[in-house]
C-alpha cells in the first residue's frame, strides 16, 4: 500500500474498532500507549502499520541508513505522512507533534540498537520486546496486534475531554437544528438523555427554576436508585421538584403507567413529572389522557414535550448568551458518560455550525 492506501486502511479499522467498542484493558499494548515518552506511542503506530503496508520493512527499523540493511525503510516519513494527520484528526489522542521521529530515541536506523543509551531504556526495551516477535509471524497476526493497538488508542481516547469548538454566537435556529440532527441518529436513548440532563442544567440556572439536576446511568436500573425519573431537579433543600423520563419513542401508555408506580414507591414526594418523548403513540392517545387526568386527581401533574420543542420555546425567552452555554453543557455530559462516537458527532456537529467564524474552544479558557 501506497501512504493514501494506508490511511484509509488505518481509517477503516479505526472506525471499525469505534462502532464495536475498545475492548478490555490489555496491559502490554496499554503501557505502548499510554507510555509517559510520546515517541514511544507515536512509534508504536507507525511502525506496525508501516510493515502492514509493506510487509517487506522490518518492524524494528526506522531509517533506511547508509548501509541498505534489509527491511530498512523510512519511516520517518511514513509517520508524518499518515500518522501525524491521523492522530491530529483524532483529537491528538497520541499527543501534539509535527514530526515525532525528529526526537533523538527514533534517530538511530534500528530500535533494537543503543537501547543501554536511552534515558527511558525500560520503556523502549518494552517495545522491542512487544514488537520483534511479530515481525516474522504474518501478516493476520500482525493485523491482529495492531487491533488491540488501536483499542487501547480508543480507551485512551475515551478517557479524555474532547475540543468542543462553541460558537460565541450561535442563533435559535442553528441551536435547534444542532439538537435535531444529534438527536435523530439512534443511540440507545443515551443522546436524549444527554441533551435533556443538560438541557435542565442551563434553564435550571437561567430562570432560578432548580438549585441542582442530577441524572442516573442510561443502563442504572431505576430500582437502585429508587429515583422516579432518570433526570431529577431538586431545590437547594434536596427536594425533588420535577423527574423527567426520557424516551427515545413516542409515549405508550405502558410508559404512563410504569413511571407512575416508581412515583409512588418513591421515597421522595413527588407532583411534577415530564415524558421527554418525541410524541404520544397515536392509538393510544386517548388512553393516556385519561391516565394523566386521573393522576393529576390523585396530585401528581403528568406532561409530555419533544425535547427539542422545550428547547425552541425556552431559549426563544432567554437572551443569546444561554445558547451557547447550552452546547457547552451537552459536550460536558457527553464528556462524562459517552463513548467516542457520540463525542465525535457532537464534535463535528459543532464544527459545521455555520454563520460567524470565531470560536471558543473548549480547552479550559471558556467564554459566556
Amino acid at each position: 500500500m501506497n501512504n493514501a492506501e494506508a490511511r484509509k486502511w488505518l481509517d477503516g479499522a479505526w472506525r471499525r474498532v469505534l462502532e464495536t467498542g475498545t475492548g478490555e484493558p490489555d496491559s502490554e499494548v496499554d503501557r505502548l500507549v499510554n507510555s509517559k515518552v510520546l515517541s514511544i506511542r507515536y512509534a508504536i503506530v507507525t511502525q506496525m502499520l508501516g510493515k502492514i503496508a509493506d510487509e517487506r520493512r522490518s518492524l524494528l527499523s526506522i531509517q533506511l541508513g547508509t548501509e541498505q540493511r534489509p527491511g530498512a525503510w523510512d519511516a520517518r516519513s511514513f509517520c508524518s505522512a499518515v500518522i501525524v494527520p491521523w492522530v491530529a484528526e483524532n483529537h491528538d489522542l497520541l499527543g501534539k507533534s509535527p514530526d515525532p521521529y525528529v526526537n533523538n530515541p527514533l534517530r538511530r536506523q534500528r530500535l533494537d540498537e543503543g537501547t543501554h543509551k536511552l534515558r527511558d531504556r525500560h520503556e523502549w526495551d518494552a517495545l522491542v520486546a512487544f514488537l520483534a516477535p511479530l515481525d516474522e509471524l504474518g501478516r493476520t497476526k500482525l493485523e491482529a496486534a495492531f487491533i488491540r493497538c488501536l483499542e487501547s488508542a480508543a480507551r485512551r481516547l475515551t478517557a479524555q475531554s474532547f475540543g468542543y469548538q462553541i460558537p460565541i454566537r450561535v442563533s435559535l435556529p442553528q441551536m435547534l437544528r444542532v439538537l435535531e440532527a444529534f438527536l435523530a441518529e439512534a443511540s440507545g436513548g443515551l443522546r436524549p438523555l444527554v441533551v435533556t440532563a443538560a438541557m435542565m442544567t442551563v434553564l435550571g440556572r437561567a430562570f432560578s427554576l432548580f438549585a441542582s439536576v442530577s441524572s442516573q446511568g442510561l443502563n442504572e436500573a431505576d430500582s437502585s436508585t429508587g429515583a422516579p425519573g432518570d433526570v431529577m431537579c431538586q431545590d437547594c433543600n434536596g427536594n425533588t421538584l420535577l423527574a423527567i423520563e426520557v424516551k427515545d419513542h413516542a409515549l405508550t401508555l405502558a410508559d404512563v403507567r410504569t413511571s407512575m408506580q416508581k412515583t409512588r414507591a418513591s421515597a421522595d414526594p413527588l407532583s411534577n413529572l415530564l415524558f421527554a418523548s418525541p410524541s404520544i403513540r397515536t392509538d393510544e392517545r386517548e388512553d393516556i389522557r385519561e391516565s394523566i387526568d386521573a393522576a393529576w386527581a390523585s396530585g401528581l401533574n403528568i406532561s409530555q414535550i419533544d425535547i427539542v420543542d422545550l428547547a425552541s420555546a425556552a431559549f426563544a425567552l432567554l437572551s443569546e448568551e444561554w445558547r451557547p452555554k447550552l452546547l457547552r453543557e451537552i459536550g460536558t455530559e457527553l464528556d462524562n458518560r459517552a463513548d467516542h462516537k457520540h463525542r465525535r458527532a457532537w464534535h463535528d456537529l459543532l464544527s459545521n455550525i455555520s454563520g460567524g467564524a470565531d470560536h471558543d474552544r473548549e480547552t479550559g479558557n471558556r467564554r459566556g
